[in-house]
């Protein structure tokens, strides 16, 4: 990862949050054909429903993003290497250590309990087979970032006719080594690679040609998992239903049925009421803001708030909008404390930046404050050099997200106090994802988490890839990032990159929050929280 290049690659990390939060896309959706899916309270049956809001895109976890649903629908039934647990700490999922003593190869060592559902143990082979697999052109995953690894190209996959990549080395039967091309710390190792793999089994898919991998219907309804689960029925717009895998190496799970029922927000609390749907994880399921204090009030539930790791933001083409002036009076002339006490009930952080106020990096950087006098008297600066004060941008923005809609419609009114006219374009999330990809709005609204552990990944996607801004105390910041194990050193590094972001203003953060999450009674063991809710799904029971 040294010298950054600006490469054309997919990322979805830090859209987890925002293909969640999407719950208006799926209104009238919340049914079921599926007989463990269906509707009614399931109080008296072994099975549990946890509720998302986001519709699944697939089961396959060689294709998986990071956004939640799809997550959840992979780790139910393949091990990751490792995960965040609830205080945002990783731990260990499949493996029993992951090492490095140069922070550019990582020996990777599979738990020596680990079993596939058949009984047959899951090796380095398994592990080794799932990189060549995500490494292959044929394949086309697009979601990891993966030309940093040896091997690979610029696109993240083997040459033609290079059978398997390089980087990835099988040691004895239970250890790997990853080599990178360049140095990588730990934190970013775990975070945006350890924790999306999903090591799948050779023994059963190694005859199946690459090309066909990526929509092998096997996955729908996989006969061998590492995982707690299996699925055997899915309808990805309404809803997948798991069987216990009665073999889990790390033992049988207490329920035996469990789906991810997929709803409209409105429907969340109606179903915690009824039980109907009994965990709904932050950021899986996005409770409706006007509906929190009667989730809190509800006495068969459980809930709380996850920390404020997800920022609603607006993301500015700066390609569209070059003038740092007309970008700095966007900020200063927005008041978002009037909109996190109208809109949230005084729910909000108000940050700039990525790091946020709840993560591990955070150095207090002081937010910019409202100055409508200082945004007018930037708009008139920007005027003296000529820029075209009659002209139009268009704000695109999820339309499943009613609150940021709303707090939008706020900003669209203090802008044009200042002179500065907003057309609010509300569109759905894939039309809005590509949008910014392709560069083919003036700004985006979306609500976006960064991962707390470490954020650099989505630092490049969001400036390089949505932005269009870039510079060198943001390329070298990030090299930086990537070459330390100092946690301080990282937090240095990102303060100079967020003190760059306030002054120059390639995005506003409109505010940071935690969401609701929440856990019927019913159900012991389960917690609702912001990461890990899924670590020890084996261990839920259902009370009598």
């Amino acid at each position: 990862m040294k010298k950054i290049t600006r490469r054309n690659f997919l990322k979805v990390t830090g859209i987890a949050a925002a293909v969640s939060a999407a719950a208006g896309l799926l209104t009238g959706c919340g049914g079921s054909s599926g007989s463990t899916a269906q509707g009614g309270s399931a109080a008296n049956e072994q099975i549990v429903n946890i509720g998302s809001t986001g519709v699944l895109a697939t089961l396959n976890p060689l294709m998986v993003d990071a956004t939640w649903v799809n997550v959840y629908g992979a780790t139910l039934q393949f091990n990751p290497l490792v995960a965040l647990d609830e205080n945002a700490e990783f731990e260990n999922i499949l493996v029993e250590s992951i090492t490095t003593e140069d922070s550019l190869t990582y020996t990777i060592r599979i738990h020596k309990d680990a079993k596939w559902s058949d009984g047959t143990p899951i090796t380095a082979d398994d592990l080794k087979f799932t990189m060549n697999c995500l490494t292959s052109a044929k394949l086309g995953n697009t979601t990891m970032i993966l030309s940093a690894l040896a091997g690979t190209n610029d696109s993240g996959h083997r040459d033609e006719g290079v059978a398997e990549v390089e980087g990835v080395k099988v040691v004895d039967e239970k250890t790997c080594t990853f080599t990178f091309k360049s140095n990588m710390n730990m934190v970013t190792f775990l975070n945006s690679y350890a924790q999306y793999i999903y090591t799948v089994p050779q023994h059963v898919l190694k005859d199946v040609p690459e090309e066909e991998l990526a929509a092998y219907d096997w996955f729908k309804k996989p006969t061998v998992v590492s995982g707690p689960y299996r699925c055997v029925d899915v309808d990805y717009n309404h809803y997948a239903s798991f069987e216990a895998n009665e073999k889990y190496w790390k033992g049988a799970p207490a329920i035996a049925k469990l789906n991810i029922k997929i709803v409209a927000g409105a429907q969340l609390l109606s179903g915690l009421q009824t039980e109907e749907i009994d965990v709904v994880p932050p950021l899986l399921g996005t409770i409706n803001q006007a509906d929190y204090e009667a989730v809190l009030a509800l006495p068969n539930v459980d809930a709380e708030y996850g920390a404020a790791y997800a920022v609603e933001s607006l993301f500015i083409n700066c390609n569209a909008i070059p003038e740092v002036e007309i970008r700095q009076a966007l900020l200063a002339g927005l008041d978002r404390q009037t909109i996190i006490d109208g809109l949230l009930g005084g729910n909000g952080t108000i940050c700039d930046g990525f790091a946020v106020p709840d993560g591990p990096y955070y150095k207090g950087l002081q937010p910019v404050k409202f100055d409508a006098a200082q945004a007018a008297a930037l708009v008139q600066a920007a005027k003296d050099k000529g820029w075209d004060s009659t002209k139009e941008y268009s704000l695109y923005l999820n339309s499943g997200e009613e609150v940021l809609i709303n707090a939008a419609t706020v900003a669209q009114s203090y802008w044009q106090a200042i002179g500065i006219n907003v057309k609010l374009v509300p569109v759905d999330l894939a039309t809005l994802m590509n949008m910014c990809i392709n560069g083919e709005g003036d700004m985006y609204g979306v609500q976006y988490t960064y991962p707390p552990v470490d954020p650099s990944i989505d630092v490049q996607w969001v400036l390089a890839y949505w932005c269009f801004y870039w510079n060198d105390i943001i390329e070298n910041g990030l090299n930086d990032i990537w070459a330390t194990n100092d946690s301080a050193v990282y937090a240095e590094k990102l303060y100079a990159i967020d003190q760059d972001v306030q002054k120059n203003v390639p995005f506003i953060n409109l505010y940071a929050n935690g969401p609701l999450g929440a856990v019927t009674k019913r159900v012991s063991g389960a917690k609702a929280t912001m990461y890990g809710t899924l670590n020890n799904v084996h261990e839920w029971t259902i009370n009598a």
